[in-house]
């Protein structure tokens, strides 16, 4: 049986950025991204965002873009030793591995190399207690969040109906509803630029908070620095 659901790429949206998400990176990225760009840069609140985690997670657990899953990694399981089960959706294989390794003897761990633009998710519907997405939206691409919307039906058709799902996304330099330092704006400004970092010119708060409407009845949503971070159940079937 293969590690990861397979690759198929028929339909894809987004790419995958094997460079920029190798091994070598993603033992880098709690040092570099939490430990730093989240202080310095994005202004956000580590304390906070494990407290989502803290609170809300549950069995099972879906993981979108899990990094070198930071918090989840700090985040004691819901359930006993290999009782507790997480999925893992990346489109990048590193994650995926990285995952695998970090939740093994936590957790029963089925890993899915998948674009989240893609739907349907390889993923069971209806089925998750808990989903967590942070610092993925803001990396795929698109013109605002009205291009990003299937990313958010995809979380409302896995989440069961008494599931919670949250998450954060870095919103545009010029969004009105979040606070962008100058850090903030240069490092925006650099990774737009290039190809297959940033997709994030046109995200904007109100946007996010509309699409995340349409799919949730119960929408939690506020700034948090450079970001929006927000908290959603009860899926709209």
């Amino acid at each position: 049986m293969p590690d990861h659901t397979p690759y198929t790429g028929a339909g894809w949206i987004s790419r995958p950025n094997p460079t920029l998400y190798s091994p070598e990176n993603i033992r880098r990225y709690g040092d570099l991204i939490v430990g730093k760009s989240h202080k310095w840069a994005w202004k956000l609140d580590n304390t906070r965002l494990q407290d989502l985690y803290l609170s809300h997670v549950r069995d099972p657990h879906l993981e979108i873009g899990p990094a070198d899953l930071h918090f989840l990694d700090r985040t004691p399981a819901p359930a006993m030793a290999h009782q507790w089960q997480v999925d893992v959706v990346d489109i990048n294989t590193a994650p995926l591995d990285t995952a695998k390794e970090k939740l093994t003897g936590r957790a029963q761990v089925r890993t899915h190399e998948h674009d989240v633009l893609a739907l349907p998710w390889p993923v069971k519907k209806h089925h998750f207690l808990s989903l967590a997405i942070g610092n993925v939206l803001h990396c795929l691409p698109g013109a605002g969040f009205t291009t990003k919307t299937a990313v958010i039906q995809g979380m409302a058709e896995a989440l069961a109906d008494d599931g919670v799902a949250w998450g954060y996304t870095l919103t545009g330099a010029q969004d009105p509803m979040t606070r962008t330092n100058l850090l903030a704006r240069v490092l925006m400004w650099h990774y737009n630029k290039a190809d297959n970092i940033f997709s994030n010119r046109g995200d904007r708060f109100t946007d996010l908070e509309r699409e995340l409407k349409m799919y949730f009845a119960a929408v939690e949503i506020c700034p948090m620095g450079s970001a929006a971070v927000f908290v959603v159940g009860e899926p709209i079937r």
